[in-house]
């Protein structure tokens, strides 16, 4: 079970917005415990992640009801969350798994950032806490996304962005996907993405189009490098025009101790697995191809250090380690021997001296 770090408390008020610096603008303040998001009353900060803050909050005319809201960082997002909350908040709320939770209610806080309010759970942000899971784990989190994603294309949703911070894992380490990521296949809402968004959508999308099956694929493809890197390449930020904004305790160094804990071979064929998926954007043209890849990757491919279970035969579980026993000192003496000969070994020895010597004595007496 994974510890979910302390919450994150931000230590200004402000949050940081780089575009708005630049600008010269006032960068609009977070709410504090005790304010109000409309009807919604801020009862703890929790975590940062790339679209804003986190925050627990508790409803005014109901204290018994809970939820959590993100307050975004950027103010140009309000479009995007507050015109498809109005246009697809109804649809989304009939669509029923235990692995979503829909939008319950979206406004502007009392300094103009753009909230959205979901229901409540324990956890945390899946970037905060994924790298400490094993490579594997992290691989199969995707995996479920795509699970949850064949049920919401069986009512009529399609992946509309992925916001990276409105991923979630359970204490029990279970994938939960909270907002408006989805969108009915038809919706009328506006197709702008919020900028967390933009380094996971495609040039088409990012330039206002709609998703499509190559768009979802993308999407899903540029969430693996994330979820097996902690990152995204930097490069492909800086050649599209926008700034990345870094997903906090999203660190590299977790990633790095996996990738070393790999073997060359299985180095070589993972990086180009990530090649296809996030790169190219041909190799995949929907999900369940990127899906299938993945998961043969998984099924292919051993754990370092461990001997496969022989085909049809059932994995077994690994011994545990016994604790090594306390050094002698007279330990480097003892060094491994071969055994000992048995007593049927010596005789066929002896025997066969014997053998050699009478031959050498009779050519002796021949020669004489």
């Amino acid at each position: 079970m994974i510890e979910p770090p302390s919450p994150h408390a931000p230590e200004s008020r402000a949050p940081h917005d780089p575009s708005a610096a630049r600008g010269g603008r006032a960068v609009a303040a977070l709410p504090a415990v005790g304010e109000r998001l409309g009807v919604w009353r801020v009862a703890a900060e929790l975590f940062e992640c790339a679209s804003g803050f986190w925050f627990r909050v508790e409803h005014g005319k109901a204290a018994a009801q809970t939820g959590l809201a993100l307050v975004y960082r950027h103010e140009v997002d309000a479009q995007a969350v507050l015109m498809r909350f109005a246009e697809d908040s109804e649809s989304l709320s009939r669509f029923q798994h235990p692995a979503y939770g829909a939008p319950l209610d979206s406004g502007l806080s009392p300094t103009g950032l753009p909230y959205l309010v979901v229901p409540a759970m324990e956890g945390a942000p899946l970037m905060r806490v994924a790298m400490a899971l094993p490579l594997k784990r992290r691989m199969q989190l995707l995996l479920d996304l795509v699970d949850l994603l064949e049920a919401a294309h069986a009512q009529g949703l399609v992946l509309h962005e992925l916001d990276p911070g409105t991923l979630w894992l359970s204490p029990a380490q279970q994938l939960h996907w909270l907002g408006q990521g989805l969108a009915p296949r038809d919706s009328q809402a506006p197709a702008a993405l919020v900028r967390a968004a933009e380094p996971l959508a495609n040039a088409r999308q990012r330039a206002g189009g709609r998703p499509d099956a190559n768009s979802e694929a993308h999407t899903l493809g540029r969430l693996l490098g994330l979820l097996v890197n902690g990152r995204l390449p930097r490069r492909d930020a800086t050649e599209e025009g926008f700034e990345e904004e870094p997903e906090p305790g999203a660190t590299p160094v977790a990633s790095l101790q996996s990738w070393l804990s790999l073997t060359a071979a299985q180095r070589e064929s993972l990086d180009q697995l990530l090649d296809r998926a996030m790169m190219d954007g041909r190799s995949f043209t929907d999900r369940q191809l990127l899906a299938q890849a993945v998961r043969d990757w998984i099924e292919a491919e051993p754990v370092p250090a461990t001997r496969s279970a022989p085909t049809g035969a059932p994995a077994s579980a690994p011994m545990p380690l016994l604790p090594s026993p306390p050094p002698l000192d007279h330990e480097a003496d003892e060094r491994p021997r071969a055994p000992a000969a048995s007593l049927a070994e010596r005789l066929v020895g002896i025997a066969l001296v014997l053998a050699l010597a009478a031959v050498v004595a009779w050519l002796l007496l021949r020669a004489g």
